[in-house]
C-alpha cells in the first residue's frame, strides 16, 4: 500500500483522495492486525513451551536423575554421611541440569536479541544520516516559511493575479501570471515540454505554495439541481485506478456509502437504487458500458484495474469520474491524449456543439502537444513560451 501511494502520490493529491486512501490503508491494516494477532497467539503458545522447557522441565529432569542416583547408590541410606552425600549430589545435579536448560533457552532467544540490537543500531544510523543531510542541505528554511499559500475564495471564477509559478527547485516558470477563467470561456494551456503547464496545475491545486501574487478560486460549491458539491475536479495526466470495484473507479474519491448518501441528499429516497443506473449511463457516455459484461461481477468486480484496462480505457474512466462529480470547474492535464476528441469533448463543451447537453460547466485543458482538434472547444489560449517566465494570453478565433 505504501509503495502504491508513493507511485501515485500526485494523482491522489489532485483528486483529493486522502480520506479514501486512508480508509483503504486502514482496511489493509486491519488485515495485517488480524494476522499479527494470530502470530501473537502462536508466540504465546511458544512462550508457554519455552517457559516449560527452561523453568519447569529442569526440575522434573533433576528430580528424575536424583531418584535414579539414589536407587543406584550402594550405601546405607539411614546413615547421616550417606544422606549428606545424596544431598550434595542432588544440588550438583540441579545446578548442572538448570544451567544446561537455561543455556538451551538462551540459544532459542538469541535471534530475538540480535534483531532488537540490529534494529536499534539501524534506526540510530538512519537518524544520523538524516541529521547530516538536513545540516548540509541547500534549502532555505526561511524561504519555506515565507512561502505560505495565498489562495482566496471566489464564487464563479479562477483568477491568477500576478502569481509567480516557481518550482520547489526555485526555477521561475511563469512570471507575474495574470489570467481569469470564467464559466463559458474554456482555457487551453499550451507550451513546449518543461515550460510549466503541469506546474500551473500544481499551484492551482495547492500542491505547490504561492510565493507572490494572489490566486482566487471556488472552494465550496453546492448545486442542488446538478447534484454536485464539487467546486474543482482535477483529472491528472497519469491515469489513476484505485483499489476496489468497478463502481469505486467512477465514484473515487468517495466510498460507496458516501456516494449513496450524496445521491440521497440530491435525489431523495430512491437515490440509493438509482446510483448504479446513473453510473451505467456515464459508462455509456464514455463508451465503457461493455465492462459490465466483460468482467465477472459487474459493478462489484474487484480486479487490478491498472493491469486489466488499457491506457485508453483508464483515461475514459477518468472522464467518467469527472462526469459523475459534475464540478464547477474541471482541470484536464493532458488526460485525453489516447482518446478521440469527438467522442468525449462534445459532452464536456456543449456550447461548442449545441446538440449535446450532458455537462454545462467550465474546463481548463492542459496539453503538452498541440492538438488542432481541441481548438474549437476552447475560447482562450494561455501559451507558456519557454519555461523561463514568459507567457502569452490570447483569444482563440473559431
Amino acid at each position: 500500500m505504501h509503495e502504491r501511494l508513493r507511485t501515485h502520490a500526485e494523482s491522489i493529491a489532485f483528486f483529493g483522495g486522502g480520506a479514501r486512501e486512508k480508509a483503504m490503508v486502514e482496511s489493509r491494516f486491519r488485515e495485517l492486525l488480524d494476522h499479527s494477532l494470530l502470530l501473537l497467539k502462536k508466540k504465546w503458545l511458544f512462550g508457554i513451551l519455552d517457559d516449560f522447557v527452561t523453568k519447569q522441565l529442569p526440575h522434573n529432569v533433576t528430580w528424575g536423575l536424583s531418584l535414579l542416583y539414589a536407587l543406584e547408590h550402594k550405601g546405607d541410606r539411614a546413615l547421616v554421611s550417606t544422606q549428606g552425600e545424596l544431598a550434595h549430589a542432588l544440588r550438583f545435579l540441579a545446578s548442572v541440569v538448570s544451567q544446561s536448560f537455561l543455556a538451551f533457552g538462551d540459544i532459542l532467544e538469541l535471534h530475538k536479541k540480535f534483531l532488537e540490537l540490529s534494529g536499534s543500531i539501524n534506526r540510530i544510523f538512519e537518524l544520523e544520516e538524516l541529521l547530516d543531510a538536513a545540516q548540509s542541505g541547500d534549502f532555505n528554511i526561511d524561504k519555506l516559511t515565507e512561502s505560505q499559500s495565498t489562495s482566496l475564495y471566489a464564487k464563479d471564477i479562477i483568477s491568477f493575479a500576478n502569481v509567480d509559478i516557481i518550482s520547489p527547485a526555485q526555477k521561475l516558470l511563469a512570471k507575474q501570471l495574470t489570467c481569469d477563467v470564467v464559466p463559458g470561456k474554456s482555457l487551453l494551456v499550451t507550451g513546449p515540454n518543461g515550460s510549466g503547464k503541469s506546474s500551473v496545475f500544481r499551484v492551482l491545486r495547492g500542491l505547490w505554495p504561492i510565493v507572490t501574487g494572489r490566486l482566487y478560486k471556488p472552494i465550496h460549491y453546492f448545486d442542488e439541481e446538478a447534484g454536485s458539491s464539487c467546486a474543482i475536479f482535477y483529472v491528472p495526466q497519469r491515469p489513476y485506478t484505485c483499489l476496489g470495484t468497478l463502481r469505486d473507479q467512477i465514484i473515487y474519491p468517495l466510498s460507496r456509502e458516501e456516494a449513496e448518501m450524496r445521491e440521497l441528499k440530491f435525489y431523495g429516497k430512491d437515490a440509493i437504487n438509482i446510483l448504479d443506473a446513473r453510473l451505467k449511463t456515464i459508462l455509456e457516455n464514455v463508451r465503457l458500458n461493455y465492462l459490465l459484461q466483460r468482467e465477472d461481477g459487474g459493478w462489484d468486480s474487484n480486479l487490478n484495474w491498472e493491469d486489466t484496462l488499457s491506457l485508453g480505457e483508464q483515461q475514459r474512466l477518468g472522464m467518467a469520474r469527472l462526469f459523475f462529480h459534475k464540478p464547477k470547474f474541471g482541470i484536464l492535464d493532458e488526460c485525453t491524449k489516447k482518446l478521440t476528441s469527438y467522442l468525449i469533448y462534445p459532452q464536456i463543451f456543449p456550447t461548442a456543439v449545441p446538440q449535446v447537453s450532458t455537462l454545462r460547466n467550465n474546463f481548463i485543458e492542459w496539453q503538452k502537444i498541440w492538438r488542432p482538434a481541441l481548438i474549437p472547444f476552447h475560447a482562450l489560449e494561455l501559451r507558456l513560451v519557454d519555461g523561463e517566465g514568459k507567457w502569452e494570453l490570447r483569444s482563440i478565433k473559431q
